[in-house]
């Protein structure tokens, strides 16, 4: 109680010194975010306009330029689908697509090109080869080709519907999350409010994500750690695993940032370094002053809470990033992915990372690694277990409940019980045996649950109202880079931004818009999702970039530039690990493909 206590207080003090002073005024921080919000709405498109339009398509072959146009009409209902046919010489060009388009929320705009040669022959063409220029009443934009299906090449765009409303939002929206001028919950409640009030979608469609089944599997899993406090069960199993860890100091911190990796995993990264940082700071107040014990206990510290940070990204429940890359990779790609699948793409990170954080913290504080002596551990940890005495009835049931709800996770796809109905099974049981009360339910962050939903909504409505495909369009340009450094241009910009706000809301607002570009640079959107998803959850930098960090901060061990200078070298190191690194472990394990 006392740690919090204190991240309370340094959380209001460290957001002085290290933001503009003048955001600190509520009214000019309002007015910053009305003014985001002018902006939002000023760069969006336009409403389209009914009527006639057209597809002009180029064709590149070696020594000539192919041509033809595909007509549709913009209306009020869709059209059947046509064929097209335009002789170019010997080549024949083939397009098949709607003749009238319906113009309303999530209506996409798909036709496809086939050029045949003098025999009749399918042309190969590859997505290069291939554009087409879309204009009609004041629109003009250019469309790439986005898929090869079958000899077609395919393009498709979701048509901008009150695009100007939905990033008005957005902008309005990511500047209350920067600003913090209410709570991230209060601030989640304007996307239903505005989208229905302006006519952009149904009360039921936007306020579903706020009941959406992962926003119910991370109430069962905040439920379950509850259970997990209250019984202690938590801090047992961690001092039983420390007690039998190694005297050396380097070693001990290892031990240390690796089972809080792994508690990351399964619960908040908060609660993991709630766990054990006070631990960790018993352990350095019984260390002798000539061991250096005020390098070690820095050295500890941090480690413990980068461990907290990196380890949630391990498991798809460990933060909501990673759950909300499942959610829109298989709403929107057809991917199909369950709660064992990510472990695939977060846990090379994490055992990468780990290890690399520790030897670069072991160096930097000069921690050394002489031994403390054989009884160190057991002087530590014995009084400790002594006051949790043996393991109770209500311990060992959570553990068998808490057991068989990560089985079952685990093998969702052989049962095919969704893992939130798993999650709430075994919060019942939990209720049920009395483990944990009705006062638990006040206990639950229902702050992140609420944020959460909301970013599910905003980000679905940036599909569905055509902006992140129209943000991605005007972003072809990136794919004349190199795709390495496209990604990791990506990676870096998706860091920057959860520096500043929480990593839910900035994967909310990228991923949806990393699905579109994906398609458009030719990447593999599972790719492009999931480096977004894990750099929003990477940084070391700021205080207020992580909660682990910032308890690392409140033990008053630390200034913001200390753990800056630290911090942001292994930011650069992430960056480095994730785009140049991790997804060729990706492309190995066959979950990603690397053009």
């Amino acid at each position: 109680m006392k740690l919090n206590a204190e991240l309370a207080h340094h959380s209001k003090s460290w957001f002085k010194p290290l933001t503009f002073h003048w955001l600190q005024s509520r009214y000019v921080s309002l007015f910053f975010v009305l003014v985001m919000a002018a902006i939002g709405y000023r760069l969006a498109p336009a409403d389209m306009i009914l009527g006639d339009y057209t597809a002009s398509l180029n064709v590149l072959l070696p020594g000539q330029t192919l041509t033809a146009d595909f007509p549709f009409t913009l209306e009020d209902v869709t059209g059947d689908p046509i064929t097209l046919t335009t002789q170019h010489g010997s080549y024949q060009l083939l397009l098949q697509g709607a003749d009238r388009v319906g113009y309303r929320l999530g209506e996409r705009l798909t036709f496809r090109l086939q050029v045949l040669d003098s025999t009749g022959e399918i042309l190969p063409l590859t997505l290069d080869e291939a554009s087409a220029a879309l204009t009609g009443p004041e629109y003009d934009q250019v469309l790439p080709a986005i898929q090869q299906e079958d000899g077609w090449l395919v393009f498709s765009m979701r048509l901008p519907y009150k695009a100007k409303i939905t990033l008005g939002l957005l902008f309005l929206v990511a500047g209350l999350w920067l600003t913090e001028l209410m709570p991230l919950a209060a601030a989640a409640f304007l996307i239903p409010i505005v989208t229905v009030v302006a006519g952009v979608t149904e009360a039921d469609a936007i306020l579903q994500p706020f009941s959406h089944p992962i926003i119910v599997l991370f109430l069962g899993g905040f439920l379950m750690a509850e259970g997990m406090r209250r019984t202690g069960v938590d801090r047992l199993i961690a001092l039983r695993i420390l007690r039998r860890a190694s005297s050396k100091p380097a070693v001990l911190m290892l031990t240390m940032m690796g089972l809080t990796a792994f508690l990351s995993m399964w619960m908040s990264n908060t609660a993991s370094v709630a766990i054990i940082i006070p631990i960790a700071l018993a352990v350095v107040d019984r260390i002798p002053a000539e061991v250096g014990q005020t390098g070690f206990r820095r050295a500890l510290i941090l480690g413990v809470a980068y461990a907290a940070t990196i380890g949630g990204i391990g498991s798809a429940i460990g933060t909501p990033a990673n759950i909300l890359a499942m959610t829109f990779l298989n709403d929107f790609t057809g991917t199909n992915l369950a709660f064992i699948d990510w472990f695939a793409y977060g846990l090379p990170l994490v055992i990468l990372m780990i290890p690399l954080i520790w030897l670069y913290l072991i160096l930097v504080f000069r921690v050394r690694t002489s031994k403390l002596g054989n009884t160190f551990s057991d002087d530590i940890y014995h009084s400790e277990l002594e006051k949790s005495g043996p393991m109770n009835r209500d311990q060992r049931l959570l553990l068998l409940v808490f057991a068989a709800v990560i089985a079952l996770w685990l093998t969702e796809q052989w049962h095919g019980i969704p893992t939130a109905i798993v999650a709430l099974a075994g919060a019942f049981v939990l209720f049920f045996s009395r483990i944990i009360q009705e006062e638990d339910l006040k206990r639950i962050n229902w702050n992140a649950l609420l944020t959460f939903g909301g970013g599910l909504a905003i980000g679905a409505i940036l599909v569905t109202s055509g902006v992140s495909d129209w943000v991605a369009l005007q972003l072809t340009a990136l794919a004349t880079l190199p795709p390495l450094l496209v990604i990791f241009l990506v990676a870096a910009l998706t860091l920057l931004t959860g520096a500043f706000i929480s990593n839910t809301a900035c994967a909310a607002m990228l991923i949806p818009l990393a699905i579109p570009l994906a398609q458009i640079l030719h990447l593999d959107p599972r790719l492009l999702v999931a480096v977004v998803a894990i750099a929003s959850s990477i940084d070391f930098a700021l205080v207020v970039g992580t909660p682990p960090t910032m308890m690392a901060y409140s033990t008053g061990f630390f200034s913001t530039g200390d753990i800056f200078k630290r911090g942001a070298i292994l930011d650069l190191i992430g960056l480095l690990l994730l785009s140049f690194g991790v997804i060729w472990i990706w492309q190995v394990l066959g979950i990603v493909t690397i053009q």
